[in-house]
């Protein structure tokens, strides 16, 4: 069952999934969040999407976080005559700023400083890197380039200069109308584009909370100087995004496998979830079946401790979207059957809070009991996060009332997500906990389970107590697959 699978899978909506019968589709393959790109498509046609999610996820009690992707500084050329045009190497272009369209021999760009920012032999990468063109001279708003490597290049396609400091905010004003609109619509995670400092989060962190939003920040690593300011950007985000496209070719495509172990070696270490995006399956896009390089790709990003791993054009435009999450959802959970790097437990004596304590706790008497689950009972879903970050293999079952909570926990590594009635007493909840596990086929009678919980019960406190308990439903059993969520159902078929 889709329950079994304990890294995440991230799906980009867009016209090959955005219809209401697809995003249904999308999340029986396998999608835990939904990620809105908002570099493409109006604010209607994601407030569609948003609804339809909400409303899905209530029908199918399936819980999907909705991940805004703010577009941020891109550069990217404009658009053209006949919506593309081709360059050849050796030929001779002129890059404008000025708002024309582009043709054969002019290629127009919407980012206003890019003769600011450009010296004779200043390299610019078009399309992910496809093509390059290099700077002879410059004049006013018109750029002299020289094609070193050609091809068909299209609307709207991107531009990097690599190595080079282009002279933007984090947020355009694009942006701030944006992340207005995300807020206003409760998304669950921000994804900011193009970071380079900690005053880049700080900067969001001050509007979201002005907002009074409990949005949460992904912060995106496509920058060279973002990998300078690593540890710091990491300690003050909420999650981490390892944006390989952008990343690459700013530090070259045969540095990027170091950069990306090394971003996820940081976070693992700070307890911050991390996303691997960027190209996984790539060539599912077209085929129905990834290459085995592509294979091997999901698979070590799992192993390098990545919490979630993104698809791009593969779930937005793809021919074969449904199949590709579903493909994403079959390599890791076959990876994580056979994989022996669990209870990631520090036996230090490093100064924890008491969420952090109660988190390690609970997960060494889990190793020890080599108890079936592990039961966090919140209102914010912090201990199970921390929990999460100690990879346990018993399953983590977070239980709480407030569905946007278990929306914002679907990131998460590992953690399922459950509703539960509202309690007074600590004999309502192992009611409550006993019918969920076996009728839910998690467990069954005579499993040990950790409980994490705050006391007193009655007046709501925060997280300070862990409670060990014996699985008792010897009158209960599994319900079927219709009366059960969907993801403690049999793998939903999808056409």
């Amino acid at each position: 069952m889709l329950a079994d699978r304990r890294a995440k899978i991230v799906a980009t909506i867009g016209p090959a999934t955005r219809e209401e019968k697809n995003l249904e589709k999308a999340i029986k393959a396998g999608m835990n969040v939904a990620r809105l790109n908002f570099s493409h498509g109006s604010h209607e046609d994601h407030l569609k999407v948003i609804h339809s999610l909400r409303k899905l996820s209530s029908e199918l009690r399936a819980p999907v976080a909705i991940l805004q992707d703010l577009q941020g500084p891109k550069v990217r050329v404009g658009k053209f005559e006949s919506g593309s045009i081709e360059i050849k190497p050796g030929e001779r272009l002129v890059v404008t700023t000025a708002a024309v369209l582009g043709k054969p021999g002019l290629i127009p760009s919407d980012f206003k400083e890019l003769p600011l920012a450009c010296v004779p032999g200043t390299r610019i990468l078009l399309d992910d890197g496809l093509m390059e063109i290099q700077v002879l001279q410059v004049r006013g708003e018109e750029i002299d380039v020289e094609v070193i490597y050609g091809g068909i290049l299209k609307d709207r396609k991107g531009m990097n200069l690599p190595g080079v400091n282009l002279p933007v905010d984090a947020m355009t004003p694009k942006d701030f109308e944006d992340l207005e609109f995300g807020l206003a619509n409760k998304v669950d995670y921000v994804a900011l584009s193009f970071v380079r400092h900690a005053r880049d989060i700080r900067k969001l962190r001050e509007i979201i909370e002005s907002r009074k939003s409990n949005a949460k920040i992904v912060a995106k690593i496509e920058m060279v100087e973002a990998l300078e300011n690593l540890e710091e950007i990491c300690r003050l985000s909420d999650v981490v995004m390892v944006a390989r496209g952008d990343l690459a070719v700013e530090v070259g495509q045969s540095r990027l496998p170091g950069f990306q172990k090394r971003i996820i070696q940081v976070c693992n270490q700070l307890g911050k979830p991390v996303i691997t995006a960027t190209q996984m399956l790539d060539s599912m896009v077209e085929n129905p079946r990834p290459t085995r390089a592509e294979i091997t790709d999901v698979a070590n990003a799992v192993l390098d401790g990545s919490d979630a791993l993104m698809l791009s054009a593969e779930s937005a435009s793809g021919k074969h979207p449904f199949k590709c999450i579903r493909t994403m959802h079959e390599i890791i959970t076959e990876v994580e059957r056979n994989e022996e790097e669990y209870y990631k437990l520090s036996l230090e004596s490093e100064y924890l809070s008491t969420p952090g304590a109660i988190a390690a706790s609970a997960s060494l008497t889990a190793l020890k009991l080599n108890a079936t689950a592990i039961i966090c009972l919140t209102t914010s879903g912090k201990t199970a996060n921390i929990i999460s970050n100690f990879r346990p293999k018993a399953r983590v079952i977070s239980v709480t009332q407030h569905m946007d909570v278990l929306n914002s926990m679907e990131l998460m590594w590992g953690i399922q997500t459950l509703l539960i009635k509202p309690y007074k007493t600590m004999e309502d909840i192992l009611t409550q906990v006993d019918q969920l596990l076996i009728t839910h086929g998690l467990a069954k009678t005579g499993d040990r389970v950790i409980l994490t919980l705050g006391q007193p019960i009655a007046q709501g406190a925060k997280t300070n107590s862990i409670y060990v308990h014996t699985v008792n439903g010897d009158q209960l059993s599994r319900l079927p697959d219709d009366k059960l969520p969907l993801r403690c159902q049999a793998d939903p078929e999808i056409n």
